[in-house]
């Protein structure tokens, strides 16, 4: 896999920017989240000005250590917030993406239980040409989940509408699986519609620990995302990640903590958990390993370029 063509976009929630000037990024991070469920799931439910002002110190560190992309993860009903995410970008200069797309039960509205994988697909491709929830700010990727194991009938309809809406609109499609047999389930789906590996992005494959699947699911030409750094022991993600690196995956692998972040109905927002274990302390181990500066500028610059552009 090479660098991302010449000319490729990215959608930010400041509208679209070449893909050579999203910088180094963290593909999977949150500023704000509301597990309250998708029956309460409400912007009423929090202040939207402190949410800014709670989250804003944490975006401005990794600001000040080189981070100038930002993925926010949140899904619709678990307070993917369109008015927050571009204020934060407007006052930190922080080039931050969102989704469309919608995660897994208990976490899905009685209507997408109704309608058709088609149905579906087709509010998630409105939001990408119309805007999100009212605003001009369009989604950057797809965000999907499913339970770590094979697809309940459920979990295969969102999937399927991830597949019809990607292919309408080049968007990437990232999935919460976290377990090999989930991931190539989800693969399989994606090829029955004509999705190209490239376009998937396998989340939290830290937590699969055989990598021999791991492997299976890097050779079909997806997107491995390490993505509980700081979270997770930091030995085993490094063992995992020189083991994509030994086998030739260096051009697929994405790192992120998976972290923040303001909590709905916590005092506060709660105590939100920094991004800056992987530039503070993982990219430090990574040198202390002997894995060179072009590998590191290639996982964290390069890959997360190619693996958000558009079409």
């Amino acid at each position: 896999m090479q660098m991302a063509a010449h000319g490729a976009r990215i959608m930010t929630v400041q509208g679209e920017i070449d893909a050579a000037e999203l910088g180094f990024t963290l593909p999977h991070e949150h500023v704000l989240v509301d597990f309250g469920g998708a029956q309460t799931a409400s912007a009423d439910r929090y202040d939207r000005e402190e949410v800014i002002r709670t989250m804003r110190p944490y975006v401005e560190q990794i600001a000040a250590a080189g981070v100038t992309g930002f993925v926010d993860c949140t899904p619709m009903y678990l307070a993917r917030d369109p008015h927050v995410l571009r204020s934060l970008s407007e006052q930190t200069g922080m080039h931050f993406i969102t989704n469309t797309g919608q995660y897994k039960e208990p976490y899905l509205p009685d209507e997408t239980f109704r309608i058709t994988a088609q149905a579906l697909a087709g509010q998630w491709i409105r939001e990408w040409e119309e805007g999100i929830e009212g605003t001009d700010v369009r989604p950057g990727f797809i965000k999907t989940a499913v339970e770590p194991r094979p697809l309940a009938p459920m979990q295969q309809k969102v999937v399927t509408a991830a597949a019809i809406a990607s292919r309408a609109t080049g968007l990437t499609i990232g999935t919460h699986a976290c377990a090999g047999i989930a991931a190539l389930h989800v693969l399989r789906l994606l090829s029955a519609h004509g999705v190209d590996p490239a376009k998937w992005i396998f989340i939290h494959a830290h937590m699969e620990t055989d990598f021999d699947l791991i492997r299976m699911v890097a050779r079909e030409g997806s997107w491995i995302e390490l993505d509980g750094i700081g979270a997770a022991n930091d030995a085993s993600v490094l063992s995992m990640l020189l083991k994509l690196l030994d086998a030739g995956f260096v051009g697929q692998v994405l790192l992120s903590h998976d972290a923040g972040w303001y909590s709905v109905g916590e005092p506060k927002g709660g105590t939100p958990r920094p991004y800056t274990h992987l530039t503070d302390v993982f990219l430090p181990l990574m040198r202390e390993l002997g894995i060179d500066e072009q590998t590191i500028h290639r996982v964290t610059v390069e890959n997360p370029a190619r693996a958000f552009a558009i079409g």
